[in-house]
C-alpha cells in the first residue's frame, strides 16, 4: 500500500501545477499573414475557372486544404515574406468530366509548385516556379 506523504503530495501538487500552467499558456499563433483565410481560384495561368471552381484554406497552423473543382485536398505550407511551398499535399482521386479534370491538373500544378505569394488589394496571388499563377479572391 502507497502511503502519502506531505512530500509525495507537495511534488504531486507543484508537478499538476506545472502541467496546468503549460497546457494554458499555449494558443498556436498563426504563422503568416495568409493562415485563417478562404480562397476562391478566379483564374489560373490567365485562364478564368470554370462553374467548379477550386478553392483554399489555409489554416493557423500551417495547414492547407480545399477543393480542386472535383477533388479535395490538404497538406502543409509555408509562406513568409512572399515565399511559400506547399508540401504533403494528398487529395482524394474521383473522377470528373474533361474539362473539369484538366482545370484541377492545371490547379495541381501550380499549387503544387508553389515559390511566391503576393496580397494585391482583396486578391491572392500565387505564382508557381516555373511562371504559371493563380490569382485568388476571397471567400
Amino acid at each position: 500500500m502507497l502511503r502519502i506523504t506531505p512530500r509525495i503530495l507537495a511534488v504531486a501538487c507543484i508537478a499538476s501545477g506545472l502541467i496546468t500552467a503549460a497546457c494554458a499558456s499555449y494558443a498556436p499563433t498563426p504563422s503568416s499573414d495568409l493562415a485563417g483565410t478562404n480562397w476562391a481560384v478566379q483564374s489560373i495561368d490567365g485562364q478564368p475557372t470554370s462553374v467548379r471552381s477550386p478553392s483554399v484554406q489555409f489554416a493557423a497552423e500551417d495547414r492547407i486544404s480545399g477543393a480542386g473543382g472535383c477533388n479535395s485536398f490538404s497538406g502543409v505550407y509555408e509562406a513568409a515574406n512572399g515565399a511559400i511551398s506547399v508540401r504533403a499535399l494528398g487529395r482524394t482521386e474521383m473522377a470528373c468530366d474533361g474539362g473539369v479534370m484538366r482545370q484541377e491538373d492545371a490547379f495541381f500544378a501550380v499549387l503544387d509548385g508553389a515559390a511566391r505569394y503576393a496580397r494585391q488589394q482583396d486578391r491572392l496571388v500565387i505564382t508557381a516556379d516555373d511562371g504559371r499563377a493563380l490569382v485568388l479572391a476571397p471567400l
